[in-house]
């Protein structure tokens, strides 16, 4: 598709004639990106509006560590336009962005880019156009987003939508990463849900031993250790036949209540 065709498929530019059709395709620099290559980092300075003419360009924060990775926020495709927030504020790039796959853009300078809105107002309507669509895109998305982070804080897991159940691409790159993240969640909350479980096994173990520790400790069960003792030695001395540690049992134990009764 030659440049001419495509700049007529962009909404902002189809209004235009032929000639300033000419006009702007005249004024365009094009250039290759292979696949991860940075087309612009954050807090650069935005002097260029980029179309994409070929591939995809893939808008994103980076990583402190690795400026060249980091969390997809949309992904641009062929007849798309880019960065025309920063040409038309000067403000710094708000994101940076990368190619996503091997891409070819044009762009378009910030003196070109005013002469264009001054001389054809249709350019400027479109690209305010451009801008509303870009305003109501993100509102959505934030919307999206947030539904996701509630079912995440509520453990519904199962309403957090996969990447295959959404027609955006660049919502179905970021649910790709949400997922893995739930899917991490998950796994801690499993793991902790298994050693709460682990942990009150031992809680009710350590508790059974201080029972049983209070009743082995106790003057009464030492008491009826002593007496045990003493009747198996008892026992021995007069080696009885089987049968009468049980009786010599039975005796003591009469003894005891009688003298209890006489008290």
């Amino acid at each position: 598709m030659t440049l001419k065709i495509l700049l007529k498929r962009i909404p902002i530019f189809a209004a235009l004639s032929d000639s300033a059709i000419e006009t702007v395709a005249s004024g365009l620099k094009t250039r290759t990106l292979q696949r991860g290559e940075v087309l612009f980092h954050l807090g650069d300075v935005g002097d260029e509006m980029i179309i994409v003419r070929k591939g995809s360009i893939a808008i994103y924060m980076p990583n402190n560590d690795q400026p060249q990775d980091g969390q997809i926020l949309r992904i641009f495709h062929s007849g798309e336009i880019l960065g025309e927030m920063a040409v038309i504020d000067r403000q710094p790039r708000s994101a940076s962005a990368r190619a996503e796959t091997r891409a070819v853009i044009a762009t378009l300078d910030l003196e070109t880019f005013k002469n264009l809105i001054q001389n054809h107002t249709e350019v400027a309507l479109g690209i305010m156009s451009g801008l509303s669509g870009k305003i109501r895109y993100n509102t959505d998305f934030i919307g999206e987003i947030g539904q996701w982070i509630q079912k995440l804080a509520e453990g519904n897991y199962q309403g957090i939508k996969t990447p295959s159940e959404l027609k955006d691409t660049s919502l179905s790159a970021l649910a790709a990463d949400f997922v893995r993240m739930t899917t991490q969640v998950r796994a801690r909350e499993e793991k902790l849900q298994q050693e709460v479980a682990q942990l009150r096994i031992e809680i009710d173990e350590t508790k059974r031993r201080q029972e049983v520790s209070q009743i082995t400790e106790s003057d009464y069960y030492i008491g009826l250790k002593e007496k045990l003792k003493a009747l198996r030695e008892e026992e021995d001395e007069i080696a009885s036949p089987q049968g009468s540690a049980m009786d010599l049992i039975y005796q003591k134990i009469q003894k005891g209540t009688s003298k209890k009764d006489q008290t």
